[in-house]
């Protein structure tokens, strides 16, 4: 029997003077696979269709692993089902675990997340995630290298890159300082995701992307800018927009890959919230994709 996940709220049940033994309820969440597996089969083989086809790739950055699961707006079970990728930023919880089936159900991949940012705990932190990549069966993983290129830091770099070379059938990720990658590992990384959550105009953006390009040689269609759901971005003119949609025209411009979306766990159901946002945005980026 599965535990419904909302710790947040107790009950508190008197049984006065009842001798009847109290029968467990079958808390477990049935989805449409097991309800009408025909229309589930018609359902899953669209979604198939849609991500082998040529779209714009859409990904989420999610914080997983809270302290306590609130509501369904933790759990990435409840995400779209037309997401491409689904980033875990914390270590998998047995929540997140038991949730991966079901995203992979939807041809939708779920990657760890390895931050390598301190060259003395970065192989640790490697191999905690390939740990979680292989028990868990992700699909992929992300390596994170925020700081400056050492000596020390190289060396990490070429033990990252060989342990990353044995994976097979996986994504692979790079985020952060791309001089971190020697030159003859930049291949190894299938996406290149550009952190513009504090870019405060749409010119800081297209400078990262055009340093990417061409002093790393990084093509475009790996090229995966992260915007804040539902930030403001300083267009040309000056003026704030919405981050997603002035993105999305550079993305556009500049043949980039796709999008990927941060901070999408806080306001999720009401009727302005984070979940019909999200789903906007996919609609933004491919609007065949019903």
């Amino acid at each position: 029997m599965k535990l419904i996940r909302l710790t947040g709220i107790l009950g508190v049940l008197a049984l006065a003077a009842c001798d009847a033994g109290i029968e467990p309820i079958d808390q477990r969440i049935r989805t449409l696979d097991e309800w009408d597996t025909a229309e589930w089969a018609a359902y899953a083989e669209g979604l198939r269709a849609y991500k082998a086809g040529d779209h714009y790739v859409t990904c989420v950055c999610f914080d997983n692993a809270p302290e306590r699961i609130e509501s369904e707006k933790n759990c990435i079970r409840s995400l779209p089902d037309s997401l491409d990728l689904v980033i875990l930023r914390n270590p998998a919880s047995r929540f997140d675990r038991e949730d991966v089936p079901e995203l992979q159900k939807r041809y939708t991949k779920v990657l760890a997340t390895a931050d390598c940012s301190d060259p003395a705990t970065a192989v640790q932190r490697l191999d905690e995630a390939l740990s979680a990549v292989s028990s868990a069966r992700m699909d992929g993983l992300v390596i994170r290298y925020s700081g400056a290129v050492t000596a020390a830091a190289s060396s990490v770099e070429a033990e990252v890159a060989r342990r990353l070379g044995a994976l097979t059938d996986k994504t692979l990720v790079f985020e952060g300082n791309a001089s971190f990658i020697a030159a003859a590992n930049r291949g190894l990384y299938d996406l290149y995701l550009l952190d513009a959550t504090s870019a405060s105009d749409i010119f800081a953006v297209e400078n990262a992307v055009d340093y990417l390009a061409g002093y790393y040689g990084i093509e475009p269609d790996r090229i995966l800018p992260l915007v804040p759901l539902t930030g403001t971005i300083a267009d040309e003119s000056g003026i704030s927009q919405p981050a997603t949609d002035k993105l999305f025209e550079m993305v556009q411009s500049r043949s980039l890959c796709g999008l990927a979306f941060g901070e999408v766990s806080g306001d999720y159901y009401s009727q302005t919230g984070n979940y019909p946002q999200l789903r906007a945005a996919i609609d933004l980026l491919n609007p065949a994709h019903q």
